[in-house]
């Protein structure tokens, strides 16, 4: 069974007393920089990256490297061996890392802290479980007496969510608390505070840049489900999606595509967004048939480029991309 880190200050202060072994301290040296041979592991390079600023620059090895689907990813014996001699695994949580999901129970069976994000994340359900009108009303009373819903906007905390919450910077910030905490390192609150500003920075500045966009414009199609929380967080309707789930392992149908071509003409949508790590055939091969622009976003993972090398400016990359294509 995977070990969660739950909200608790009791649970967090256990765990903070037994991670404090797993890395050095922040407030060493001048630099305020933690030891980097701290075992302390993330699943993904976004929360690699995440967990890195929040040590203060520590080094923080991602078990699914940079460029690497996370829905696809398949380890390796040195990645197990990782795993192994971690103490800690900061991981994302709601089966986004599938393919590892069994490696990641044999860490916690052993005794390594596998820590979900997810659990302190307010999560976006599927599509078509959050549409915000009044028949979701009657299904989520049942889905609160299931202990799964927790507010009246389609919002829920456990299993089952879309666990693409990184694009949301605001949800990102949600979870500094719990990291931080995971890493148990003196001096680290100015790492999370500093942090935490440029997060709030990262999100007002996607505002601005977003702002100019109309609202009749402000609708996406993308590959597969994964900017929900994207459009949550700043005012898109996702239209549809050329492969309808939140995993790039499944295929689309020609139904599917029958119907999302309908949608794209209903809305005028001029541009489908793909992701660089996934195969674009079927976008391209739509486009090409409607006449619409594929325009590739760095989503599931970070890359070796400069503009998306850390979750800041894969953020502030994509928004830009997108405002590019979308304001008039």
């Amino acid at each position: 069974m995977r070990m969660i880190l739950t909200g608790s200050p009791r649970r967090l202060l256990a765990l903070a007393s037994s991670a404090a072994l797993t890395l050095a301290a922040c407030g060493g040296d001048d630099t305020g920089s933690a030891s980097s041979d701290a075992p302390v592991v993330a699943t993904t390079s976004i929360w690699a990256d995440v967990t890195s600023n929040v040590g203060c620059g520590a080094e923080v090895p991602a078990l699914i490297p940079a460029g690497a689907d996370p829905h696809s990813f398949e380890p390796s014996l040195q990645d197990r061996e990782l795993v192994d001699g971690a103490t800690t695994v900061i991981a994302n949580g709601l089966d986004l890392e599938e393919p590892i999901l069994p490696l990641l129970d044999v860490a916690a069976d052993n005794g390594t802290n596998v820590i979900e994000l997810a659990i302190d994340v307010d999560v976006l359900m599927p599509t078509d479980e959050h549409d915000h009108d009044d028949e979701d009303h009657d299904d989520e009373d049942h889905d609160e007496e299931e202990g799964q819903v927790d507010d009246d906007h389609g919002h829920a905390h456990g299993d089952g969510g879309d666990p693409h919450f990184w694009q949301d910077p605001r949800r990102v910030s949600g979870t500094l608390d719990t990291i931080a905490t995971a890493l148990a390192a003196n001096s680290i609150d100015t790492c999370v505070d500093e942090y935490r500003a440029e997060l709030e920075s990262l999100d007002a500045e996607i505002e601005s840049m977003l702002a100019p966009i109309p609202d009749d414009a402000r609708v996406l199609v993308t590959s597969h489900e994964s900017l929900a929380y994207f459009a949550d967080r700043y005012g898109f309707e996702i239209v549809g999606t050329v492969i309808p789930s939140m995993s790039t392992m499944a295929e689309t149908n020609a139904a599917d595509l029958a119907e999302l071509s309908d949608e794209i003409e209903r809305h005028g949508v001029e541009v489908i967004f793909t992701e660089e790590m996934s195969s674009a055939a079927d976008a391209e091969a739509l486009a090409d048939r409607l006449g619409v622009a594929v325009v590739p976003l760095v989503t599931d993972s970070l890359t070796d480029d400069p503009d998306t090398d850390t979750y800041v400016e894969m953020m502030r990359h994509n928004a830009g991309l997108i405002a590019e294509q979308l304001v008039p």
